[in-house]
């Protein structure tokens, strides 16, 4: 399977201004014209038919946004790398792609990381110049001091609210941080991809091992970290108040591997302290 790239976003003349000058545009689905009320928009990658209704009132460019990146979750929760389709089975190792990389491509997918493509190489993902000029290893929930992870890229660019082990609120497109690692740090991420009913709890997919809705609990003790609401529009303003450009500079100190591989994967960096990730 291809990851088929989303169409571009020109929601109002105010987010299509706040593109201009940037040299790298987000990739989000097209949609109609946004009346008031319930509104059917289009767009690729979602259910069975591509359309999709929303609730509009500042709530459906979000659905949206969590929609695109639950696409590509549910699309995505078994390949072997981020750039080879074959499926593994259900709980497999997936050493070449593994959890904080699905959930940054699948918020990349969603337009959620400026400048970046959810099939661009692992190394744009270890190296990733924010807006704010940070650079950030998304391919990284663990907390090492020498690097800012994807959980700190969620609280720097907004677009995460870390309101603590909260099942009851999650809803699909939030994050789950579990706190396996050393003195109870980070460890491991999944996303939400099935919210809450009356009967049974939130679902979450995640990488290595290869999950495909698991219960919430199952990565107990977490955090549910909050898809901010306007999360898209924050991170484009985030990015229009640095005239960012899209380039991906200041590499860390390790270098990366012929072919674009992390360099450390399954070697004591992206190979979780805590053990293996469940």
């Amino acid at each position: 399977m291809t990851h088929i790239h989303r169409r571009r976003l020109a929601a109002s003349v105010v987010v299509a201004g706040l593109l201009c000058g940037s040299a790298t545009a987000l990739a989000v689905p097209a949609l109609a014209a946004a009346p008031s009320g319930k509104h059917t928009v289009a767009f690729k990658g979602v259910g069975t038919s591509g359309q999709g209704t929303v609730l509009l009132g500042g709530s459906w460019l979000d659905q949206i946004t969590r929609d695109e990146e639950v696409s590509f979750a549910e699309s995505h929760w078994n390949w072997t790398a981020w750039n080879d389709p074959t499926p593994v089975a259900d709980g497999s190792d997936q050493d070449q792609y593994q959890c904080a990389e699905f959930v940054a491509r699948s918020m990349a997918a969603a337009g959620l990381i400026p400048g970046l493509s959810p099939d661009a190489p692992q190394n744009d993902y270890f190296n990733y110049t924010a807006p704010n000029g940070k650079v950030y290893d998304l391919l990284l929930i663990s907390v090492l001091p020498q690097y800012n992870n994807i959980y700190d890229y969620l609280m720097d660019s907004g677009v995460g609210i870390d309101v603590g082990d909260d099942p009851a609120a999650a809803q699909p497109g939030d994050f789950v941080v579990t706190y396996l690692g050393p003195n109870n740090t980070s460890s491991h991420m999944g996303l939400v991809a099935t919210a809450p009913t009356a009967t049974s709890e939130a679902t979450v997919d995640a990488h290595n091992h290869a999950r495909y809705h698991y219960g919430y609990h199952y990565y107990a003790p977490s955090h549910l970290v909050e898809l901010a609401p306007n999360a898209l529009l924050k991170v484009i303003a985030w990015a229009a108040k640095y005239n960012f450009k899209g380039s991906v500079t200041a590499p860390h100190t390790a270098p990366v591997a012929p072919g674009g591989s992390h360099p450390l994967i399954g070697v004591g960096h992206l190979a979780d302290p805590a053990g293996p990730q469940v």
